[in-house]
C-alpha cells in the first residue's frame, strides 16, 4: 500500500509537458525583457496562454 502511494505521488509531482513549456517560455520572456520591470504573475499568465495555444493574435 505504501509503495502504491509513493508511486502515485511521484507521478503527480512529475513535471508535465505543460509545466516544462511554462518554464521555458517564462525564462524566454524574462530574458528578452531584462530592462523592463516584469510582474511575475503576468509573465506566468502570458506563458500559460502561449503554452495552451491561446496567445492573443
Amino acid at each position: 500500500m505504501l509503495s502504491a502511494i509513493i508511486v502515485g505521488g511521484a507521478i503527480l509531482i512529475r513535471p508535465s509537458d505543460f509545466d516544462r513549456c511554462l518554464a521555458v517560455i517564462s525564462a524566454e520572456i524574462y530574458r528578452r525583457d531584462q530592462t523592463a520591470t516584469l510582474d511575475p504573475r503576468e509573465v506566468e499568465a502570458q506563458a500559460a496562454r502561449i503554452c495552451s495555444g491561446n496567445e492573443p493574435k
